[in-house]
């Protein structure tokens, strides 16, 4: 359950990162099968799991009754795990344009949970990192989200715990060797 919490919580789990996701729901049921679309009784097709996902995340979302908006808290989130970065830097880590990036952080710093200071390593540039509230508004985010998740979790017998922690976790490490594995011919 402690791979659970975390990722929802306030680990940095690349994994389990709750705000980004490259798939929508088309509405059209998704078939089950193999892949290549032939029927099978091997369980729900990818399609299936990646909508049980999405709803997941949304609903945990949903729960967040945090200060910031989730694509504000997405960045403070990333600044906290990566520790003071550059702007460029943390456009890539969040995977938006840097012009989003900084627009995001300019109302963190309003909101006094970034700082900047300047990159020791190059005088010309800044790094963005997370002030004591910044840190405080991401762990009462967390508390909230452990908190939700216990309340569910608790219901449910200890061995579908172990085993949704398990097959999650299986699921994120085979997916990540998988996306840093170079595409075939």
């Amino acid at each position: 359950m402690s791979e659970i919490r975390t990722a929802l919580g306030n680990g940095c789990m690349a994994h389990a990162n709750p705000y980004t996701c490259g798939v929508q729901a088309t509405g059209n049921p998704a078939p089950t099968g193999e892949p290549g679309g032939s029927p099978s009784a091997s369980g729900p097709a990818p399609e299936t799991l990646l909508v049980a996902l999405m709803r997941l995340v949304r609903l945990v979302k949903r729960g967040n009754d945090a200060p910031i908006e989730p694509a504000l808290h997405y960045v403070l989130h990333t600044v906290a795990c990566s520790g003071p970065t550059r702007l460029s830097d943390l456009a890539g880590q969040v995977q938006l344009d840097v012009s989003t990036v900084s627009r995001h952080v300019r109302a963190l710093e309003t909101s006094g949970y970034l700082g900047r200071v300047t990159d020791p390593d190059d005088r010309r540039a800044a790094l963005v990192s997370v002030t004591e509230v910044g840190n405080r508004v991401l762990e009462e985010a967390a508390a909230r989200r452990r908190a939700r998740i216990d309340a569910v979790l608790s219901q449910w017998p200890a061995d579908d715990v172990h085993t949704l922690e398990r097959l999650l976790d299986q699921l994120a490490k085979d997916l990540e060797a998988e996306t840093s594995t170079p595409p075939g011919p």
